[in-house]
C-alpha cells in the first residue's frame, strides 16, 4: 500500500472530529513503518548514487537492508509501545503523552495489517524479532505478476472512500486540499501505471 493511503485510511479509522489533536499522532504512526524505506531510498539514491533499477531490484532485497526494515514494520514492537503507553495512562503517568503514544502505536499496527494483503515479493517481516516469517500475499499493490491491477484498484477504491469519510470530518482547508491532492495523485498514478 502507498504511504499516503495508510495515512488517510488510518485517519478514517482512528480519527475523531471532536479530537483533532489526535490526528498528528495517527498520521505519524501511519507513516512510521515506511520511514525506514524513505531513509533507504535517500541513502541509496543520493549517497550511493544507485539507479532506480539497482535500488528496487537489488539493494532493497539485500539481507542488510531487510534487517534494517524489520523494526519499522514490527507488530510486536508496536504492541510493546502500545502496552507501555496504556500502562502509563492507567497509572496516571503523563496521561496526555501516553494517549498520543497509544494512537501512534495503533496507527503503526494498522499500517502493518493493511500491508499484509497487498505485498508479495516485497513482504515485510511483521513479526520481527520473534520471527523472520513473511506473509507473501498472492496479490500485490504494484507487481503486475501478482494481480496488481486488482490490488491497486482495491487500494484506490478503499483510499478514495476513506478520503471522503475524512473530508466530511475535516474542518481545515489545508487538510481538504491535501486530501484532494492525494486522491488526484492516486487516480493519475493508477491510470498511468496500468493503462
Amino acid at each position: 500500500m502507498q504511504t499516503q493511503g495508510h495515512v488517510i485510511l488510518n485517519l478514517a479509522i482512528l480519527g475523531r472530529r471532536q479530537h483533532p489533536s489526535s490526528n498528528w499522532p495517527i498520521m505519524l504512526g501511519a507513516f512510521f513503518p515506511d520511514s525506514g524505506l524513505f531513509g533507504f531510498y535517500l541513502f541509496t539514491r543520493l549517497v550511493q548514487g544507485l539507479s532506480e533499477r539497482e535500488i528496487w531490484q537489488t539493494s532493497y532485497f539485500s539481507d542488510e537492508w531487510q534487517s534494517f526494515f524489520g523494526p519499522f514494520h514490527s507488530i510486536p514492537v508496536a504492541l510493546l509501545g502500545l502496552f507501555l503507553a496504556l500502562a502509563c495512562k492507567r497509572w496516571a503517568i503523563a496521561t496526555q503523552a501516553a494517549e498520543k503514544v497509544a494512537l501512534f502505536c495503533n496507527a503503526a499496527i494498522l499500517h502493518c495489517l493493511e500491508d499484509l494483503p497487498l505485498h508479495h515479493d516485497d513482504a515485510h517481516r511483521h513479526f520481527w524479532p520473534l520471527s523472520d516469517f513473511r506473509f507473501r500475499s498472492p496479490i500485490s499493490y504494484w507487481d503486475r505478476n501478482h494481480h496488481a491491477v486488482w490490488g491497486a484498484g482495491f487500494e484506490l477504491v478503499v483510499v478514495l472512500g476513506a478520503s471522503y469519510w475524512v473530508w466530511r470530518r475535516t474542518r481545515s482547508r489545508t487538510g481538504r486540499v491535501l486530501l484532494l491532492l492525494s486522491g488526484g495523485l492516486y487516480l493519475v498514478g493508477y491510470a498511468t501505471y496500468f493503462f
